[in-house]
């Protein structure tokens, strides 16, 4: 087990949510284009140094509290992870930096009423930011 996450101005345990693991890249990809050139061997690059976004991922286990049912634990999941833009993704074990991210995809909520787990992705800026 892990420590915890804050995003959007709150931490996942204010929400019963254990954080169980996450994925966090070293780097972003570029944007170099490589263009095959027919009856060349290897492609020609365009060479790009600007960065991609990075997709950070959190796996986290959800602790329906006493008196919660549990569909409404899941919404409040969900009014959490919800945003029109951007917010600030914090980690316990790294709280000098935080990433600029914003949910992608969905949730199952079948699949954390079957496994307790679900895993969320961060689609943040290429690099965190010193606080």
């Amino acid at each position: 087990m892990t420590d915890g996450v804050r995003f959007n101005s709150i931490h996942c345990s204010t929400l019963n949510l254990v954080m169980l693991s996450s994925r966090r890249p070293l780097m972003p990809d570029n944007k170099d284009e490589y263009i095959p050139i027919p009856h060349k061997d290897g492609d020609f690059l365009i060479a790009d140094k600007s960065a991609k976004d990075i997709n950070v991922e959190v796996d986290f286990f959800l602790d329906t509290p006493p008196g919660m049912s549990f569909f409404d634990a899941c919404r409040q999941v969900g009014v959490w992870l919800t945003t029109d833009e951007r917010k600030r993704l914090i980690f316990d074990d790294d709280p000098s930096y935080f990433y600029n991210g914003k949910v992608t995809g969905n949730i199952n909520t079948e699949q954390i009423a079957q496994y307790g787990t679900f895993t969320v992705v961060f689609r943040c800026k290429p690099y965190a930011k010193g606080v």
